[in-house]
């Protein structure tokens, strides 16, 4: 979710009902090295339970970076499952469950030297399923909760996320989320009967679409949900593009609001119109009466 999860998009998804969240992933050295990209990253004060999502290859390293980082959030997670080839390649992310100790010596020097609880964004393994090895081993390490998607490295996001593996775990010492293809509240509730986890994490499936994590809620507690009017969904598209553009400046904050348009819009006459209109808009009074436009249902030519 790099590039996904900076503050606007946090609280946009806080105002819809989810518990938690995560930064965007911050590079350890990137801490020490660019330190005005960092600021940028890390949460606000006013968040209810934010973490630093930390990636790197050096125990020493990546603990230097939690050390600086958290008294800004209210855990540190370590990224060991990203599988995008540049992360990968440095032997990070994802490819550190090709170096399994090197994984668990990161959390248990984490545990033995933070004040904040450590948790571990994983996948089941490199290029095949290693889930209970993978668990047992953090358990050992200290870790505090352990997030899986449940599928390889390797799979990067082909195929079909495997929820059903992790109820391979039976003694679950601390908590496990199971991530991975949860686009819909159906998705959530399947994925929770499968896994037999203790939560369910939605990544993609929030993009454009922040309202899923209170209809997963609604699912839950009352066996139904609600899905937003065209109006709302309009409201909450304009109120998301205007913290974009308070955070980052208005040409920034429009052009980096293009990847969230196709979810907002999924589903609705003349979508694809007005998503090629979107691209090309760079302020924030264009982009207004665009979206304005498109919502009233004006055909988008």
């Amino acid at each position: 979710m790099a590039g996904y999860t900076n503050l606007p998009f946090r609280r946009i998804a806080y105002d819809y009902g989810a518990c938690f969240a995560y930064t965007e992933m911050i590079a350890a050295q990137s801490v020490f090295k660019a330190r005005q990209k960092v600021s940028e990253m890390l949460p606000s004060p006013k968040e209810p339970f934010t973490g630093i999502q930390i990636y790197g290859f050096s125990p020493e390293y990546i603990l230097k970076a939690a050390e600086r980082l958290q008294t800004f959030g209210k855990f540190i997670d370590v990224n060991a499952g990203c599988p995008v080839k540049k992360v990968v390649k440095k032997g990070m992310g994802g490819a550190l469950l090709k170096d399994l100790d090197r994984l668990f010596e990161i959390v248990r020097i984490l545990k033995e030297n933070l004040s904040v609880p450590v948790t571990v964004k994983t996948r089941i393994g490199w290029e095949k399923n290693e889930v209970e090895r993978i668990y047992g081993g953090l358990v050992n390490s200290g870790v505090d909760m352990v997030v899986f998607h449940t599928r390889t490295v390797k799979q990067m996001f082909k195929g079909k996320a495997d929820w059903k593996v992790l109820s391979k775990i039976k003694d679950k010492a601390v908590p496990i989320l199971v991530s991975g293809d949860i686009f819909s509240p159906e998705d959530a509730l399947n994925a929770l009967e499968l896994s037999g986890t203790d939560g369910a994490l939605v990544a993609r499936g929030a993009v454009g679409n922040p309202w899923i994590f209170s209809q997963i809620r609604s699912l839950i507690d009352y066996g139904y949900y609600e899905e937003p009017s065209i109006n709302e969904r309009m409201e909450i598209m304009m109120k998301h593009l205007r913290e974009n553009i308070e955070f980052m400046g208005e040409r920034r904050g429009v052009i980096e609001f293009r990847k969230f348009v196709a979810g907002y819009t999924k589903n609705l006459k003349n979508s694809r119109e007005f998503r090629s209109l979107f691209m090309k808009v760079q302020d924030y009074e264009a982009a207004v009466n665009l979206v304005r436009d498109f919502f009233d249902g004006e055909v988008i030519l």
